[in-house]
């Protein structure tokens, strides 16, 4: 005698898949169907498939609401930016730029520390400061190892060359370099928590600054 055939969960499973509307007209089968929840109760098929929905549909309410938030934040980004880079346009000399750069840090990205390094040899007050040292501006190149900018924990010897001892307390830094062809000076923001800054950070919004300070710092008057 041959074997009876006995479905598997598989084989009834992708009957149900072929047959999505096996159940219609079938009220009685729905009644006496009971699937078990995690918690251990009990809920007919209907029951079950409108807690998947509610379960989807609340799923899909946070994402929208993920969305909607990072728009609200991306939205107030921009406006912080765009205040800043009008300000750093109409700047006229050095006392205008560092003006504008210390509001917006301070008051709008509320900025533990900042500082704007220039390869020059004029003379600028803090926080901006000249580096007119070639060693030096080799020595802040090397930091950057080849990147554009950077984010995390240096040494005190790193931090100490990027923001001097004004800055003794601030333990995690960003950096970007200020290009005008080559590298003509450095934009650092640091925070005295030193989890703040990481190495896997975006650095976009630095990086926009940094290009705008290198159309505009060339053209400002000598000191």
């Amino acid at each position: 005698m041959s074997e009876s055939l006995r479905l598997t969960d598989a084989d009834v499973v992708q009957f149900l898949q072929d047959n999505p509307d096996f159940f219609i007209a079938k009220d009685n089968l729905l009644a006496s169907l009971r699937i078990p929840h995690d918690s251990g109760q009990a809920t007919s098929l209907i029951e079950r498939q409108l807690a998947v929905y509610r379960e989807r549909n609340v799923e899909l309410r946070q994402r929208l609401s993920d969305l909607l938030e990072n728009a609200r934040r991306n939205d107030k980004l921009f406006a912080k930016t765009k205040r800043l880079v009008l300000n750093l346009i109409s700047a006229n000399n050095w006392i205008d730029i560092e003006a504008a750069l210390d509001d917006s840090l301070r008051q709008d990205f509320k900025v533990d520390h900042w500082s704007l390094l220039y390869f020059s040899e004029q003379h600028l007050e803090y926080p901006l400061r000249s580096i007119s040292n070639k060693n030096k501006q080799r020595d802040i190149h090397r930091l950057f190892k080849g990147h554009r900018a950077f984010c995390g924990q240096l040494t005190d010897e790193a931090m100490d060359l990027l923001l001097d001892e004004h800055h003794s307390s601030a333990e995690s830094i960003a950096a970007a370099q200020i290009r005008h062809g080559q590298q003509i000076g450095v934009i650092c923001v640091a925070s005295d928590d030193p989890k703040f800054y990481r190495s896997s950070m975006d650095t976009l919004f630095l990086d926009y600054i940094a290009d705008v300070l290198g159309l505009i710092l060339p053209n400002l008057p000598q000191n």
